[in-house]
């Protein structure tokens, strides 16, 4: 899946590579993973750009996304997370 996110001035387009949703199951005692259920999601910042107090744009190299990712690693998983919701809730 493949989405657009806006943080501060940075524009990012960002590949979820893997999404799992488990629920509980409140039986199963092997785990508390099991028991109580998680959520896990792993991106890659494929490109990015970042705008100026005039509104220019410059593209973000490789190190350029990676830095970004590193420092706004929790924002960006929870816009997924939200946006992701936001896709199942108009499917259904």
């Amino acid at each position: 899946m493949k989405f657009e996110i806006e943080i501060d001035e940075y524009l990012l387009s960002v590949e979820v590579t893997h999404c799992a949703v488990v629920e509980p199951d409140y039986r199963c005692r092997d785990s508390a993973d099991d028991y109580y259920g998680y959520s896990e999601l792993e991106f890659t910042i494929t490109s990015g750009a970042v705008f100026d107090e005039d509104g220019n744009q410059t593209e973000l190299g490789r190190n350029g996304c990676a830095a970004v990712a590193d420092e706004h690693a929790e924002r960006i998983d929870e816009l997924l997370w939200k946006m992701i919701e936001d896709e199942r809730r108009a499917a259904a």
